[in-house]
Formats: structure tokens, sequence, C-alpha cells
């Protein structure tokens, strides 16, 4: 056992008919929990410790998270989205309008009313009385036509230095 897991108050281990039992200790009881909320305890008391090992100038490794079973992004609350991902998401955006003002009106209330208002293949095909077969070939055949007009086998990130 590591420095650390001795002074934890939360742990699992392994019975003999090779199911994990997971504990927490609560006013001095092992009290017997799910893998979900161990996992989640787990998780904030890793946090925990990093904030104080962070605040006495201790500095963490990757491996030390890696023999705490701990990801990285468990020590953060919210993933942060870097510049150029944000630039290349508003890019593909602003191309993924402008193929979808090149649909026909039908064609754009189709797409509008399956993916963007989350209407059921079932349900659009009943409010038109054809098939569910039929919706789902036509809407298979429109996002062809948008792949067509954007082209995705050469889309790439735009550059906006070539590093000179």
């Amino acid at each position: 056992m590591k420095y650390w897991q001795k002074a934890r108050n939360c742990r699992k281990y392994e019975r003999e008919d090779g199911m994990f039992v997971y504990l927490i200790t609560v006013n001095g009881e092992d009290v017997e929990v799910s893998a979900e909320v161990y996992q989640a305890y787990a998780q904030a008391d890793r946090r925990e410790r990093y904030q104080a090992e962070r605040d006495t100038g201790i500095v963490l490794s990757l491996n030390k998270l890696a023999e705490d079973e701990m990801q990285l992004s468990y020590l953060t609350d919210k993933h942060i989205e870097s510049a150029e991902d944000a630039t290349f998401r508003d890019i593909l955006s602003q191309q993924a309008m402008q193929a979808f003002g090149c649909l026909a009106p039908e064609e754009q209330h189709l797409i509008r009313s399956l993916i963007i208002d989350g209407v059921t293949e079932r349900d659009y095909a009943a409010d038109f009385g054809i098939s569910q077969v039929a919706v789902h070939k036509r809407k298979q055949r429109i996002l062809r036509k948008i792949q067509n007009i954007l082209d995705f086998e050469v889309i790439s990130p735009p550059v906006f230095w070539d590093g000179q």
C-alpha cells in the first residue's frame, strides 16, 4: 500500500469470488457503496489532495496520477476549448450553414426537423403521409449532398501562420 492510501477513507478490494467491494469510511465505520459512488468519492478525494499538494508546492507527476488511477481531466471542473479548436469549429459551422443554404426548401425542412428539432423519422413520415423508410432514404441523400458540398475529404484545419 502506498503512503497516501493508508490515510484514505475509501478503498476497494476483491472478494474470493472475484467481485469487488467498495468501502467508504464514515464516522469510523466502513460503509459498502456502489462502484459509481466510490469512483465519484475517490475522484473528489484525489482533487482535494491535488489542491493541497499544489498549495504546498509539491510537484505532481503524470506517473503519480496513473498510479492513483486518475485521469488528468478529473482535476479540472470543466474543459476549456483551445482558440484553434474554437476557430476551426466556427469555420466548419459557417461552411455547414452555407451548404445548408444550398439545399431546396423541402430538403432544409426535412433536415431541420430531423436533426435540429429532434423529430423522429417515424413522426415526420406520419405527418407527410409517407413511409419511414422513404424519410430515411431522403435524409441520407440530403446528408450526402451536404457532404459533397463541403467536400469533407479534403477539409483540413486552416493554416494561420506558416512558421516563417
